[in-house]
């Protein structure tokens, strides 16, 4: 009898043992993740806050440029990031947010066989909260638009960013064409996209005539950024 209980005693402890260890098991990932989140998570939030910060200078720099291009204020890039400065204290309060900037580009060149469009603006964001001083980060907007050949009643164009990289899915009310010389418009057919070996994509711009010998053709960009260039035979 007295060896019964001794069996069951030890029956009792092995599995006492054994929950022991299931729990510790179980409670170990819990604790880790805790610990982690805890050592992971302030860092993941401020490189958060630094992607938002910096995604929306740079929409702010590509509605500037868009607007210049549209009406020519060259004060229009200063006056928008002024603003952003003031912004930035109230959307990221109690960070402790400075955004400043220590260069500021705006311009165009127009009416040549490769014209284009173009902002860039260099910005210093310091965020006390983190001991964060003197962090730059440069925004460059730019629209590339080369004429690059007619032929009888076709325009071939090509579009491209600051990377140089094909601005795509432009259709017929992203362009217009002009006769350089009567200032008339020329009525576009359609737009076709063509692929090219060296300028991997270029438009087509089918025109309801055969196309003079001197002609203008401008751009809107999906960003409304405009750009004007000019070819002549």
């Amino acid at each position: 009898m007295r060896r019964l209980i001794v069996q069951k005693s030890g029956q009792f402890v092995i599995i006492a043992v054994l929950m022991i260890a299931l729990m510790i098991i179980s409670i170990a990932p819990l604790l880790h993740r805790t610990v982690t989140y805890y050592k992971h998570e302030p860092w993941e939030e401020y490189l958060a806050l630094i992607g938002s910060i910096e995604l929306n200078s740079e929409r702010l720099v590509t509605l500037s440029l868009a607007n210049y291009t549209q009406t020519l204020n060259q004060d229009i890039l200063t006056e928008n990031l002024e603003k952003w400065q003031i912004d930035t204290m109230k959307i990221y309060s109690g960070h402790g947010i400075s955004l400043t900037y220590e260069a500021a580009y705006l311009n165009h060149s127009w009416k040549k066989q490769q014209s284009l469009s173009v902002a860039n603006v260099t910005f210093i964001l310091d965020i006390e909260s983190i001991g964060l001083e003197g962090y730059k980060f440069t925004v460059v907007e730019l629209l590339n638009l080369t004429i690059i050949a007619i032929d009888e009643s076709n325009i071939l164009v090509s579009v491209k960013d600051e990377n140089k990289a094909p601005v795509t899915d432009l259709e017929v009310g992203n362009f217009k064409v002009i006769d350089a010389d009567t200032n008339s418009t020329i009525g576009l057919e359609q737009v076709i996209s063509d692929y090219d070996e060296k300028e991997q994509l270029i438009y087509r711009l089918v025109c309801n005539c055969t196309v003079p010998t001197s002609v203008i053709v401008e751009v809107w960009s999906p960003e409304n950024i405009h750009a004007i260039a000019k070819y002549s035979l």
